[in-house]
């Protein structure tokens, strides 16, 4: 890692930002190795692409050194929240982390919502953030008017920020679960709702460790 940044020092190099975005792209990250590498590249570069293509590419690159086995840390994504803050999954390090990939028209989606309420009320003083991510095919309204009954972060994302997630967490149905610990390693996954004492049972083995 430290050869590459010797190497393409671009920050001196290059002047422009859109330049110094392309030329990353192409000379950069192409040449990372792991997915700590790349989360430390784009730490420090990730400023610097400022085009849809930039980013789109760069995050493919991403996304073929990710594993989201357990174990594995979960990639990163910051979205603009319900009052247009932008929320990073990483704001919740030193959390315990329970993100919930849904849809409003998901039947089994908003069965498994409303299951949960007692769940969370029960460990209404525990280290849980709930993290929701839906997309476009939610429609605004309908979301807007759900949402209040269900305790969490809310996210409402693009077509493009939603096919970076299923992308990068190998997300292929909804809901689909991930739960991340204090330190941000994925502990838990799983598509289809595995009922209200099987998430509680993956919860307290994170909250207890």
């Amino acid at each position: 890692l430290r050869m590459l940044e010797k190497r393409y020092n671009v920050e001196f190099i290059i002047k422009n930002d859109r330049l110094k975005g392309e030329y990353v792209t192409r000379n950069v990250f192409p040449g990372i190795k792991s997915y700590d590498q790349y989360l430390s590249m784009l730490d420090r570069y990730g400023k610097y692409l400022v085009t849809p293509s930039q980013k789109a590419r760069v995050e493919a690159i991403g996304t073929a050194l990710y594993d989201t086995a357990p174990g594995k840390m979960a990639a990163d994504f910051t979205y603009p929240d319900v009052n247009g803050k932008d929320v990073s999954l990483s704001d919740f390090k030193g959390k315990v982390v329970l993100v919930d990939v849904w849809a409003t028209w998901c039947g089994p989606c908003r069965m498994a919502n409303k299951a949960m309420i007692p769940m969370k009320e029960e460990l209404k003083d525990r280290d849980i953030v709930y993290i929701y991510l839906t997309g476009e095919t939610s429609p605004k309204g309908t979301w807007e008017n759900m949402i209040p009954d269900i305790h969490g972060e809310h996210f409402r994302v693009t077509a493009d920020q939603w096919s970076y997630l299923m992308n990068s967490f190998q997300i292929r149905g909804v809901p689909t679960y991930l739960l991340v610990d204090r330190e941000g390693n994925i502990t838990y996954k799983t598509t289809g709702f595995p009922g209200v004492d099987k998430m509680k049972s993956e919860l307290l083995k994170v909250l207890n460790k």
